[in-house]
């Protein structure tokens, strides 16, 4: 995969945050029929098999035998992104409403932010740390509709705790993987994570089944929404750690914060749900948040 310029870096990572916009409606669809650790394990199945088609595709160059470091570091990325944030966040939406998994969503740039301020000495201007602020203050006033008592712990439930706990899975996939995309490819480290998550998460789910609801495996609707989650997620995890590679781990999550608007925008259309004064408020705020974060500085910057 080329390295990406910066502008189309932005690019991607609209077009990923809308796509991840669309997955908790479709995935509420999905878990009426799947359970969340089979869903995510057959997901991963798909993913890791489309991935490493592609890969092969790319040619042998693509491909090379991995170290045992490089394996270790893989399965780091297995277990903190699909392991625990992917198969999370089909918890988190299996036991949870839509509102509160979406306020959730809005501490992931943050978190990102820190994590990468820890880890990788990642710092941000001032103002693109008041666009990271504004961005999200825009998607908390859209989801609670202006009022924010609505995000005290005490509203909380068990799926909003399991949101938070994959949020930070997440936080963990992005800037360790921002590190090791430094000198792995992203489509190598992308795969490579699929493949090892895969293993985990196969065993487990054969393992959970019993205790699980019985799935209804013959659901057209559950095949529907598994290959396309598992497809063009995998498509948008390629892209990520690429734009991350470009414009930095902090600068790329600012766009997450696009993610629940397109799904609160998908729910009016899908469900009828009406779009208020507070909603075009929230988007004017996101809209200008990304704005200030994705400024082109003339300083060096440092991680990005």
């Amino acid at each position: 995969m080329p390295r990406l310029s910066q502008t189309r870096a932005y690019v991607a990572l609209l077009l990923i945050a809308a796509l991840w916009g669309t997955f908790p409606a479709t995935s509420k669809l999905a878990l009426e029929d799947l359970p969340p650790t089979l869903l995510t394990a057959l997901r991963a199945v798909i993913a890791s098999s489309f991935l490493v088609a592609l890969l092969l595709r790319a040619g042998p160059e693509s491909v090379r035998p991995p170290s045992s470091e490089m394996i270790r570091a893989f399965f780091v990325l297995g277990v903190a992104g699909v392991v625990l944030s992917m198969h999370i966040a089909y918890w988190g939406i299996y036991t949870t409403t839509a509102a509160n998994a979406a306020i959730l969503q809005a501490a992931s740039p943050i978190m990102i932010a820190l994590g990468a301020r820890l880890y990788l000495g990642e710092r941000l201007r001032r103002i693109q740390q008041a666009g990271v602020a504004l961005s999200m203050l825009g998607v908390l006033i859209v989801v609670t509709e202006g009022n924010l008592a609505e995000l005290a712990p005490s509203e909380w439930r068990l799926g909003d705790f399991l949101t938070l706990l994959g949020l930070v899975a997440w936080t963990v996939y992005t800037v360790y993987g921002k590190r090791l995309i430094a000198t792995v490819p992203p489509a190598l480290a992308t795969t490579g994570g699929y493949l090892c998550g895969t293993l985990v998460l196969v065993p487990l789910a054969i393992v959970t089944l019993p205790l699980m609801p019985r799935p209804r495996l013959l659901s057209p609707v559950a095949w529907l929404v598994l290959v396309y989650h598992a497809v063009l997620g995998a498509i948008a995890h390629l892209w990520w750690y690429a734009a991350v590679e470009r414009v930095g781990p902090s600068r790329a999550a600012v766009f997450l914060n696009v993610t629940p608007l397109v799904g609160m925008a998908l729910a009016a259309v899908l469900l009828s749900e009406p779009i208020g004064r507070w909603q075009i408020y929230g988007v004017l705020l996101v809209l200008a948040g990304v704005a200030l974060t994705t400024r082109v500085s003339r300083a060096p910057r440092s991680g990005g």
